[in-house]
C-alpha cells in the first residue's frame, strides 16, 4: 500500500500568502499535485494545520511538533502512517508527472528512502519514505537534526538520477516559492 502526503504547512514567507492555495493558471498550486497524485493512489493526505485545505476533500495531518519544517512533517507522517511506503511531495511543484512518480516508486524496493538527486541536490520533497524509517528519523529530529540532506544520510537510501528523470520533463523539479517565480514561468 502506498500513501501520498503533500506538504502544505510551510510559512510561505517568500510568497507572502499561503503557497499551496496561490493560483497558477487559475488553479491553486496544490491542485496540480493532487491531480497527479490521484493517478497513483486515493490514499492522499495534506500536511497542514490550515483548515482552508479541507476544500480538497483529503484528510489534513497536523505536525505533532510544530515549527520543525519539513523534517517535522516527515516525522509526523512516519509516526502516523500505516503504509509501508509513503510518497512525500511539496505542494509547490505543479509540473510533476505520473511517469516520474511511478518511476520513483518502482525504485524503492530495497531502500528505506528513495530520493532523486537533481543538479547534485537531493529532492527530499519528491521522495519515498519507508515506514521502517520511523524510529531513527524521530530520534534524529529530537536531536535537532532538521536539514533533510543530513537526515537522509542516516538511512539506506537509493539515490535516483533526477537529471535523467527530468529529460522528458525539464520542469519536473521546479517549485514555486515567490510571486517572482510565478511571473518567470
Amino acid at each position: 500500500m502506498l500513501n501520498i502526503y503533500i506538504l502544505a504547512g510551510g510559512k510561505s514567507i517568500r510568497m507572502g500568502e499561503e503557497k499551496g492555495l496561490t493560483l497558477f493558471h487559475h488553479k491553486p498550486l496544490i491542485q496540480y499535485v493532487i491531480e497527479t497524485a490521484e493517478l497513483l493512489s486515493k490514499n492522499i493526505f495534506i500536511c497542514t494545520a490550515n483548515q482552508d485545505f479541507n476544500q480538497f476533500n483529503y484528510p489534513l495531518v497536523e505536525d505533532q511538533i510544530k515549527g520543525l519544517g519539513p523534517a517535522g512533517a516527515i516525522d509526523t507522517i512516519l509516526q502516523q502512517t500505516k503504509a509501508e511506503y509513503n510518497l512525500v511531495l511539496g505542494c509547490d511543484m505543479p509540473f510533476i508527472d505520473i511517469q516520474s512518480l511511478q518511476f520513483l516508486i518502482n525504485q524503492c524496493t530495497e531502500a528505506e528512502i528513495t530520493v532523486p538527486i537533481y543538479n547534485h541536490y537531493p529532492e527530499a520533497l519528491m521522495a519515498v519514505y519507508a515506514k521502517t524509517c520511523q524510529n531513527l528519523w524521530h530520534d534524529q529530529v529530537e536531536l535537532g537534526i532538521l536539514k533533510l540532506s543530513d537526515l537522509i544520510s542516516h538511512f539506506k537510501t537509493n539515490f535516483v538520477d533526477g537529471n535523467k528523470m527530468s529529460e522528458s520533463n525539464p520542469s519536473l523539479f521546479k517549485n514555486i516559492n515567490s510571486k517572482e517565480d510565478l511571473l518567470n514561468l
